[in-house]
């Protein structure tokens, strides 16, 4: 947690409920003091999601920054891949993204990026928070102060590298299928060029504005993972993917309609990677990928934190890969942000030059032992076991299928059965202390959920 006694902070992102913890008169003041950290002159870009308190928030944050001369580039709604992309391409000092919260859909996140496309360090989080407590902002003169520019374009431009950087040629002549749930979000703007581009036949759910009755959130919701996955059958698809509402999290279902397991997902690009490769992965994804890493003789390294401390490794260590279990894939010779969509392009690539489907390569992942529990819990009470795990847990990873968090040194990762309404608790340490402290949380676990009302 940095040091800052008034904002919420959790994976080194700043969170906050829309005009209550966090108001236009708050992100004003951040982004004076983020445009004080960066000095005057500096340039910024900046990008939202379709979710009205992001644009509010947005519009704010960037008078701040203007108000110590700093210059935005404005890309309206825009997904991070692309808000990373831009970083790189103008040379700016800084990206913010604002996006609907991935627990909470009263909240809002705001994604700081440097100027390699990567989020902040804690550090620098914790010295952006400790200039906004002590209010020493350095404010322009007038004739100083910056100016907004609003660009259409990035959609058009990220379109275009992404199509150059993957090889075309064997998509155009496969013409795949692909089912993409974009979940509310600007990628709806974005996927559609690119698949025509690259000659995918697709189908695209969920790609209208969200409705203020039902705002949306930063996940996917395991319903419209289930309708994909009928799609899939349906449509004899290469695979279908659902995005994070900022696209930055790609979730997968396979040819056969199963839903993958992220960690399955970091396997499936493992598995493909080529011989003396590196990769880059969470702390907290499966010792599956070990396995694979031995068996392709391929580099591996796991980094604790979160992605953007991923993404620093990646870079530092020149790796070819960087992944989440939270549906995170940074390809470093583009980016060095996570990217949803550039994850999608680079699976279709391999699958049609490969000329094979992604259940053979899913099936070809090596098995692990692992030690699990299942205790009865309604589905009404699952929700709350999440509030739970939110607050009295710092290392948490939250995914549509399941939630990760850490207990001690053991990895605990909750999975909720709906139509047996059983909840699965399980780890991959099958150590003693491992197998004890499942049959810990397990016993915690079912009191607590006797206590919801």
């Amino acid at each position: 947690m940095a040091a800052s006694s008034v904002l919420p902070i959790y994976h080194n992102r700043i969170y906050g409920v829309a005009n209550s913890q966090l108001t236009p008169e708050v992100t004003a003041e951040l982004g004076a003091a983020l445009g004080t950290m960066l000095g005057e002159g500096s340039l910024v870009v900046t990008a939202r999601d379709l979710y009205p308190p992001s644009r509010m928030l947005k519009r704010s944050f960037s008078a701040g920054l203007m108000s110590t001369g700093i210059s935005v580039i404005d890309f309206h709604d825009a997904t991070l891949p692309e808000i990373a992309f831009a970083i790189k391409r103008f040379g700016a000092k800084a990206g913010i993204h604002f996006s609907v919260a991935p627990h909470r859909n009263d909240s809002v996140q705001i994604r700081i990026l440097d100027s390699n496309g990567i989020e902040i360090s804690f550090d620098k989080l914790n010295d952006l928070l400790m200039l906004y407590d002590t209010k020493h902002i350095v404010r322009t003169i007038p004739p100083r102060i910056g100016w907004v520019s609003y660009a259409e374009y990035i959609h058009d431009i990220y379109t275009a590298s992404i199509t150059s950087f993957l090889d075309t040629a064997p998509i155009n002549a496969a013409r795949p299928r692909i089912a993409v749930d974009v979940n509310f979000g600007p990628a709806t703007d974005v996927l559609p060029m690119l698949f025509s581009e690259v000659g995918v036949r697709f189908i695209l759910l969920n790609s209208h504005k969200p409705s203020p009755r039902n705002p949306p959130r930063q996940l996917p919701s395991l319903e419209s993972m289930k309708m994909l996955a009928n799609i899939v059958d349906a449509s004899d698809s290469l695979f279908a993917a659902a995005l994070s509402s900022d696209a930055s999290q790609v979730f997968m279902i396979d040819d056969r309609g199963r839903i993958l397991d992220p960690d399955t997902l970091i396997g499936v690009y493992a598995m493909t990677l080529p011989r003396g490769a590196k990769l880059a992965v969470s702390e907290s994804t499966s010792r599956v990928v070990d396995k694979i890493a031995e068996i392709q003789k391929i580099t591996l390294l796991r980094v604790k934190g979160m992605v953007g401390d991923v993404a620093r490794a990646v870079r530092r260590l020149k790796a070819t890969l960087g992944a989440t279990d939270a549906g995170e894939f940074i390809f470093s010779q583009f980016t060095f942000s996570s990217d949803g969509i550039l994850a999608i392009g680079k699976l279709i690539e391999t699958l049609t030059i490969e000329d094979i489907s992604l259940s053979t390569i899913v099936d070809s992942i090596p098995k692990i032992p692992t030690f699990h529990l299942e205790i009865d819990i309604e589905k009404k009470r699952y929700s709350s076991i999440i509030d739970h795990v939110y607050s009295n847990y710092q290392d948490v990873v939250l995914t549509p299928v399941h939630v990760k968090y850490k207990v001690g040194e053991t990895w605990i990762k909750l999975r909720y059965d709906e139509e047996k309404e059983k909840l699965r608790i399980e780890t991959d340490d099958t150590s003693k202390e491992g197998r004890e402290t499942v049959k810990k949380i397990a016993d915690e676990l079912e009191e607590l959920a006797q206590s919801f009302v």
